[in-house]
């Protein structure tokens, strides 16, 4: 019996579970829906799942169910409304074997964002048309190689249960052709040619090699509602994979607060991102493979793509818009020697001049592709470039205006940008170092020669150094011998003011088409040895007065280049291919520097090597002597070798003699002005005396020469006139100089 006022009530265990029961699904119901209102208001898809999923669940009970997802590609949440931001989807590309991979993620909140999507790669089309059309891919004309005999369409679509294609790849890469011919024995060097080639690095031969290359890209003046739509710039970075044939397993965009969009895409091959700023029309892009498909022949795709230009305002003229402005960089990462078999950095032209001194640097104004394509000899690649450092865009936009009374304009020539050669990757020459290195190599020996009437020229497939000899009033033939008639003929394509003579009266429009020029399409080594064999055993009106070695660097090594300087039939047969008074130029490269050990144990060997060659076989007096213009990294070096010592004395002419000389043997122009741009006199004078960094070179000889630890005038009594060891010999040459200049003066 209870007390009065008070109460006692007894629940039953079975109320109690309902009532919590009841009261947590009450909760979980308003959260639900709330976070539905909520996500669906912000544009994102609450019902998100990946649709690769649910689409192959879907497809072994139902082919309506991936129709439906081929022909309608918007998504839609279970209310039946459209989602208000539905991304692309990237998908397999027809033919691309991809692997299975685990996808794991962390997504953080973050007050900057207003939107975070993530799609993943949509497998099922492939696996669809294959299903309906009972076909599989082979490959296609996209896809196989050359060598390859397809057993399907034109398309690449072959029945079922015919054999798997070859080239099933590893990581989605093609591999090797197994239909090739390579022997057992080839195999090797086969191998490394391949690794060398466009696929260096390449995991076709199932070798993942730790590198890749990175392509960097940055627009400006791009439209801002391009730049602040993730939809577009979702779909730009899809069609981007699709068509440079990679392959997108997903990716990841944020629409950030208050503006711009940032994605970062997985590729089986590595990763693309980019991030934008739409308010100030800039987006920045990079993108990574590990695959050995070249990444720079992408640029135009990329420029299509991501730069989109401003849409005019109201009252907007839209010739006033700018174009939008594209800088980009390519850079090899990673590490290839000690990984790949047979791979030799110098025979991959990325891995050279071009890819650190162009590709590599994202500061030019301007960078353009005008070639890249390989000979039967050698990968050729010709660039257009503004450096800001010399010539800026607004100038040269300056010049192409037509502007009234503005200097560009009326000093084009000045503005435009320059061009660059390269063979496998070494610049050889550039519109604005032509002058100043095709001069230079040409004229001081042809104007220290009393009469040169026949000259000829070792290389120089631009036509340049035909050029500067072809200037000549007293050149009755110049014998052009280069191995590799594609050069020349590309080069006539692009690089026309190489080889204009149109200027000189006399000569022909192309200085290849000028009655005394003869281009020999052939090996050089080989004209020389078979043509002089001996010195006696020649006609001597066959002989030369000047001989240019105008051909590959002596420090680039590759075989034939060795063969170049280092051949005893090849030396001597030049020596026997001169006049009594003929003259030999050689290049030699870049200049050694004070710090540099001797050449014959340093980079520079071959540069030893042929200078003692040239000895042995006769040659009385060598000079070097270096060309600071030419636009390459480092000063250029040129050594003239002289049959006769007495020749020389014309190399010791004053200034002024040397600027009579020149008018009294150059053809006139019709132009008026002057037929050189960078030889004369006073840079003749420069050329007399050889560096200093080159005495101290010939100093640092592992037995030290007895005049190197004199130094003074007073060593000259230990040399005899007729002594060999003065035909190359800076310290003598150095020190002597201003008493033969006093004996040439008094003479």
């Amino acid at each position: 019996m209870t007390k009065p006022g008070k109460f006692s009530i007894q629940l039953s265990g079975t109320f109690i579970l309902l009532s919590i029961v009841i009261s947590t699904l009450l909760a979980f119901s308003v959260g639900w829906i709330s976070r539905l209102v909520l996500l669906t208001s912000a544009g994102i898809n609450p019902f998100h799942t990946d649709s690769t999923a649910v689409a192959l669940r879907e497809a072994s009970s139902s082919s309506s169910a991936i129709d439906a997802i081929l022909d309608d590609g918007s998504s839609r949440g279970m209310s039946g409304k459209d989602v208000i931001k539905q991304l692309p989807a990237p998908k397999v590309l027809a033919g691309k074997q991809v692997p299975y991979t685990t996808y794991t993620s962390k997504s953080f909140p973050n007050e900057g964002t207003s939107t975070s999507n993530t799609l993943h790669i949509d497998r099922t089309v492939p696996l669809y048309i294959s299903a309906q059309s009972k076909k599989e891919f082979d490959g296609g004309p996209d896809f196989r190689s050359d060598t390859k005999k397809s057993t399907g369409d034109d398309k690449g679509w072959k029945p079922l249960n015919v054999d798997p294609p070859c080239d099933a790849c590893s990581r989605g890469k093609e591999k090797k052709n197994e239909l090739s011919t390579t022997t057992e024995g080839e195999e090797d060097s086969a191998e490394a040619s391949s690794i060398n080639e466009d696929g260096h690095n390449d995991d076709s031969d199932g070798l993942h090699l730790p590198a890749g290359q990175h392509l960097l890209v940055d627009i400006k003046d791009v439209d801002s509602e391009f730049l602040n739509s993730e939809e577009r710039l979702a779909s730009a970075m899809i069609d981007l994979t699709n068509e440079s044939k990679l392959t997108l397993l997903s990716y990841h965009c944020h629409s950030l607060v208050p503006i711009g969009v940032s994605c970062a895409g997985v590729l089986l091959e590595s990763h693309v991102a980019f991030h934008t700023w739409p308010l100030e029309g800039v987006i920045t892009l990079d993108l990574f493979t590990c695959g050995g498909g070249k990444l720079v022949p992408l640029m135009p795709l990329i420029e299509r793509l991501f730069s989109v230009k401003q849409t005019p305002s109201e009252g907007e003229n839209e010739e006033d818009i700018p174009e939008p402005t594209l800088l980009w960089a390519h850079k090899l990462r990673g590490f290839r020697e000690g990984f790949a078999p047979g791979y030799v950095r110098t025979s991959n032209p990325l891995d050279e001049g071009l890819g650190w001194s162009v590709l590599g640097r994202l500061d030019f104004d301007m960078k353009r592709p005008l070639l890249s394509t390989k000979t039967a000899f050698q990968h050729v690649d010709i660039y257009e470039v503004l450096d800001p450092d010399h010539r800026d865009l607004e100038s040269y936009q300056m010049s192409l205006s037509y502007t009234d009374g503005a200097y560009e304009s009326m000093h084009p020539e000045l503005f435009i940008p320059n061009k660059i050669l390269f063979l496998d990757g070494v610049q050889q020459s550039t519109l604005y170092g032509d002058a100043p290195y095709h001069e230079s190599i040409v004229h001081p020996a042809m104007f220290t020669h009393e009469n040169p009437k026949r000259v000829a020229i070792i290389g120089g497939g631009e036509g340049a150094t035909l050029r500067e000899a072809l200037k000549h009033n007293t050149v009755e033939k110049a014998v052009m011998i280069e191995i590799d008639e594609d050069v020349v003929q590309l080069s006539r394509e692009y690089l026309k003011e190489w080889s204009d003579c149109s200027n000189l009266v006399g000569s022909a429009n192309d200085c290849f088409e000028d009655p005394r020029a003869e281009v020999r399409y052939e090996d050089a080594t080989q004209y020389f040895i078979s043509g002089f064999p001996t010195d006696e055993a020649v006609n001597g009106s066959d002989k030369f007065d000047v001989i240019v070695m105008d051909s590959l660097d002596p420090n680039v090594k590759i075989s034939y280049a060795v063969d170049l300087y280092s051949n005893d039939a090849y030396i001597e047969s030049l020596y026997n291919g001169l006049t009594e008074s003929g003259i030999l130029v050689i290049q030699l490269g870049e200049s050694n520097t004070d710090d540099d050990p001797a050449d014959e144990v340093g980079k520079f060997e071959n540069r030893a090597i042929i200078k003692e060659k040239l000895k042995e076989v006769g040659f009385k007096s060598m000079h070097i002597y270096t060309e600071e213009h030419c636009e390459f990294q480092w000063p250029w070096t040129i050594l003239v070798a002289f049959k006769d010592a007495n020749t020389k004395q014309n190399w010791h002419r004053s200034a002024a003699e040397t600027d009579l000389e020149i008018r009294k043997r150059l053809l006139t122009t019709k132009s008026g002005r002057p037929a050189l741009r960078n030889y004369d006199g006073a840079t003749h004078y420069n050329y007399q005396l050889p560096p200093k960094s080159f005495e101290i070179s010939y100093c640092r000889q592992e037995e030290t020469p007895d005049e190197c630890a004199m130094l003074t005038t007073e060593f000259v009594g230990v040399v005899e006139e007729d002594d060999s060891s003065i035909a190359y010999n800076p310290v003598v040459e150095r020190r002597l100089n201003h008493i033969v200049k006093a004996e040439n003066k008094a003479v």
